[in-house]
């Protein structure tokens, strides 16, 4: 009884957003976005010799999607990071993953991500492939994207999309291999963010 209900509460929810998409849809939204700096988190996380949990993340990430609403799977996306921006709560291990032996930001100060395909597998759940490079290396890498919710902002009344996308980065395949045996090399990341139309990046940064 209660997997139905929550079956259906999910096909309801799905079926509602669907139709405030194909509303919005015939509003003329913009296909070409960016990421609002200040709603946008890159995040990380790492057991320490199975203690506990180390999370971090990027403060600067800059990112443009082309995405238009009526084809889904023609948008794409590409994403840059500045290593040097690490931030993991304590100013000692941040220098220590800019060193040689992790991150290597004086040599690698980006790391990149270039979507090569997108699969929308209902209205608000896509399947995003690409080319990430870290370390001067580039491999496949796979996300799972969710549209949390398309809609002009009560603030801006500018439209916005809201996402969250999660993956899991073995840095080990990208040569940084120090300290495997205590902390995992198989690194999950979860962008939280939100897009704004293009042009509209500086006038809503600091709402």
């Amino acid at each position: 009884m209660k997997n139905t209900i929550a079956k259906n509460s999910i096909k309801a929810v799905l079926f509602g957003s669907a139709i405030a998409m194909t509303t919005l849809a015939s509003a003329a939204l913009p296909t070409q976005w960016q990421l609002d700096d200040a709603h946008t988190r890159v995040g990380f996380s790492v057991n320490h010799l199975g203690f506990s949990t180390t999370m971090g993340h990027f403060n600067d990430v800059k990112g443009m999607v082309n995405y238009n609403i009526k084809a889904p799977n023609k948008a794409n996306m590409n994403f840059t990071i500045v290593t040097d921006s690490i931030d993991t709560n304590w100013d000692a291990r941040d220098a220590h993953l800019k060193k040689d032996e992790f991150f290597n930001v004086a040599k690698y100060p980006t790391m990149t991500f270039k979507s090569t395909n997108i699969t929308f597998k209902n209205p608000q759940q896509a399947t995003v492939t690409g080319d990430f490079t870290l370390l001067g290396q580039t491999k496949p890498l796979t996300l799972d994207v969710t549209l949390n919710k398309i809609a002009n902002s009560p603030m801006t009344k500018e439209p916005v999309i809201g996402f969250r996308a999660t993956g899991v980065i073995d840095r080990a395949a990208y040569g940084m291999t120090a300290f495997a045996s205590g902390i995992t090399t198989e690194v999950p990341i979860q962008i939280d963010g939100e897009l704004i139309e293009k042009k509209a990046a500086t006038k809503n940064k600091a709402k």
